[in-house]
């Protein structure tokens, strides 16, 4: 199943989930917070841990309701941070930006008075050693966008930008699921590739192939001959079968090492 983390909206009387991601934080959600709201979001949490292992069980409880284990922001520091971290998107990673924009407008749109986004980080956090270590490897992320030093992202990824940029639509969320960017997207992640490593011409292997050929002939007689002398016999057959798969095998690698050495010479 994984640890499952979710962005959304939390009402009066109702929360409203937008995003779920798995066994990640997507960097769209990342970019959405600060240095200042997560360092003091974090000083929270654990005045509330060391809370609960002085005893206070009550204090810890109280804390729990009123602040859920997840990261919260209000409309100004929506547009704030937005705003700022599409900048360093732009400039350094622009094929993220329609999908980016899309993912703002989306939840602005659906902002109302009072209204909180929170992040919820609750099983993701438990993946870590301790808060303090998921504390600092969030921080690394955003001093990298405050200082505009893209080679220190670490939770963006080009090729995935829905499981590590938007995270997932949830089903509250169907509009955002028809975004022409969110199917672009969600269509390139299905059809995407692996790209294997060109095939190179390996000296050792072609070698090896060689001496299996050379040998399957040696094998064949033995064969024949213990047929002439025993018969057809069980052990016979096995080594007919095996002779006639080395066959195969070393006419394979010394055709695929033969095009290997034409293709580099090409």
């Amino acid at each position: 199943m994984g640890y499952r983390s979710y962005l959304y909206l939390r009402k009066t009387g109702r929360n409203l989930y937008l995003f779920e991601a798995n066994n990640s934080l997507p960097f769209f959600w990342i970019a959405l917070i600060d240095k200042t709201i997560l360092k003091n979001y974090f000083q929270d949490w654990q005045k509330s841990i060391a809370d609960q292992e002085a005893g206070s069980q009550q204090k810890f409880e109280q804390f729990s309701e009123l602040n859920p284990n997840s990261i919260s922001l209000s409309d100004q520091a929506l547009n704030i941070n937005s705003s700022k971290s599409r900048i360093f998107l732009q400039k350094h990673f622009p094929e993220t930006i329609p999908l980016f924009d899309d993912f703002i407008t989306c939840i602005k749109a659906q902002f109302e008075t009072d209204d909180k986004l929170e992040i919820d980080i609750t099983q993701l956090s438990a993946f870590y050693n301790s808060l303090n270590n998921f504390y600092n490897i969030i921080e690394k992320e955003l001093n990298a966008i405050e200082e505009d030093n893209p080679a220190d992202i670490k939770f963006l990824v080009i090729e995935d930008l829905i499981g590590q940029g938007t995270g997932f639509a949830m089903s509250e969320n169907k509009e955002f699921s028809s975004f022409l960017s969110y199917q672009k997207e969600l269509k390139n992640r299905k059809t995407a590739v692996v790209i294997v490593e060109k095939q190179k011409f390996n000296k050792k292997s072609l070698t090896i192939a060689i001496i299996l050929f050379l040998l399957c002939p040696a094998f064949s007689i033995i064969a024949y001959k213990m047929y002439k002398g025993e018969g057809l016999t069980a052990m016979i057959a096995l080594i007919g079968i095996l002779n006639l798969g080395f066959y195969c095998f070393s006419i394979w690698s010394l055709n695929k090492e033969i095009n290997n050495f034409l293709k580099k010479r090409t």
